[in-house]
Order: structure tokens, then sequence, then C-alpha cells
């Protein structure tokens, strides 16, 4: 799915006994990490030791490589549409 010529992806990850504050300082590298993929945003599930990324990204492989360079292990990465809310 596309919003225009964007396309978004969501990330999924299972990670054991998370650690917000961990996972929050390895997702800031990702916003550091040359690529052809943008994180737009992360949420944690710490009671369902899960970890929900979007990025913006012309193709998966493209946000599988950042990820891989922020060293951040991954389960999937599906397309998705993603709906911003209002501006702030």
């Amino acid at each position: 799915m596309t919003t225009g010529s964007r396309r978004y992806f969501l990330v999924e990850r299972y990670v054991p006994a998370v650690d917000a504050r961990s996972i929050a300082a390895t997702i800031r590298q990702l916003a550091e990490s040359p690529g052809a993929a943008r994180h737009v945003g992360t949420l944690v599930i710490a009671g369902e030791e899960t970890c929900l990324s979007v990025f913006e990204a012309a193709d998966a492989p493209s946000v599988a490589a950042v990820n891989e360079a922020a060293g951040l292990q991954f389960d999937r990465i599906v397309e998705a549409e993603w709906i911003p809310g209002p501006p702030t």
C-alpha cells in the first residue's frame, strides 16, 4: 500500500525481557544511520515483549539494511499503510 510515492513498512521484533530504555537507545541510532530508509516511530509493548517500528522507504530490503546496520534484529518486515495524526 502506498500514500502517493511514499511506502511504509512495519518492522516487528519480539524481544524477551524487553527493557524500554535499552530499546529506545538503540532505536535512536536509526535516526543517525545512513541509508535509504527513514525511521518514522517505534512502539514498545513490554508486557507482550514486542517492539514495532515504522519506516518510510522504497522497499523492504532498504528497511532491513538500516536495521542490520544498527544491530537490530527483526522478525518480519511488512508493507503497511501509514495514516498520520493531526499536525501538532
